[in-house]
């Protein structure tokens, strides 16, 4: 995953014209959850205030609007929230769950230390948001990590390894 980071944030700030705020006219999206349990199913990815990273939100007004950039190179997405300084972004300690994060202009070099982190490697075939990265692990998916209470956060899980988090597996779809 690293390596990747280098290769997306390679590029002079950004392989796209710097345009925040979006021009009118921007196609906005937000991302609701699917899954076979209901407690994190039609639930809204949503970035609380003061918080970096995403949760699920009950209602669509609290969702968060993002609008997309393409990385041309390897096809993939940079998915931005309110302006393209701001990103999605995959963050962990290690790559068993990368949690969804709110990165400002992400660069190689903000990564902190000991910790893994990806943008703009987001596709959105049918839909569904997901990450192609070059890993070669099969069973990656999304999953709604269990906090304290009803709050669950985003991350991807990379299907293979054991985890003390509780997870419940999500597709992230994209709605306009």
């Amino acid at each position: 995953a690293a390596a990747l980071c280098t290769i997306v944030a390679a590029a002079p700030l950004a392989p796209w014209e710097v345009m925040a705020p979006p021009p009118s006219g921007t196609q906005f999206y937000q991302l609701q959850t699917k899954s076979a349990t209901a407690a994190v199913s039609g639930q809204w990815v949503a970035l609380k205030t003061g918080s970096t990273s995403y949760s699920l939100a009950a209602q669509q007004a609290a969702a968060t609007k993002f609008f997309v950039n393409k990385y041309a190179p390897t096809g993939t997405f940079a998915v931005h929230n309110a302006d393209d300084t701001r990103q999605l972004a995959l963050q962990g300690p290690n790559g068993v769950l990368l949690s969804l994060v709110d990165a400002t202009n992400p660069t190689t070099d903000s990564i902190p230390k000991g910790t893994l982190m990806e943008w703009a490697t987001f596709t959105m075939d049918n839909n569904v948001l997901f990450v192609k990265d070059g890993s070669t692990l099969t069973n990656r998916t999304f999953v709604a990590v269990k906090g304290s209470g009803s709050d669950y956060s985003i991350a991807l899980y990379d299907g293979a390894s054991t985890t003390t988090s509780t997870i419940t597996p999500v597709t992230i779809n994209i709605v306009k």
